[in-house]
C-alpha cells in the first residue's frame, strides 16, 4: 500500500482527509496504472467528487497534499515504477 505523504502536520479534519485519500487510492487506482495526465485528471475529479459525497471538503485533502492533480500524477508514477 502506498502512503501519501502530507505536506505538513495538520488538524484532525485534514487527517480525516488524508485517510480518505489513501483508502480511495487503494480502492480506485488499479495497480497496473501507468503515468498518464488524462487518467490523473480523471482520478483527481473523481476523488474530489467522492470526498464531497463522503462529507469531506476537498480542502481537507489539499491542505495536506497540495494539488489533487499533482497527487494523482505522483500516485500513477509510483505505480508505473512498480
Amino acid at each position: 500500500m502506498e502512503r501519501i505523504a502530507p505536506t505538513s502536520i495538520g488538524s484532525i479534519m485534514s487527517t480525516r482527509g488524508i485517510e480518505f485519500l489513501q483508502k480511495w487510492v487503494e480502492d480506485n487506482v488499479p495497480p497496473y496504472s501507468r503515468s498518464d495526465p488524462t487518467l490523473a485528471a480523471k482520478l483527481a475529479e473523481q476523488v474530489t467528487a467522492d470526498a464531497i459525497k463522503a462529507g469531506i471538503r476537498p480542502e481537507e485533502i489539499s491542505e495536506e497534499v497540495g494539488s489533487m492533480l499533482t497527487t494523482m500524477l505522483e500516485v500513477l508514477d509510483q505505480r508505473d515504477m512498480n
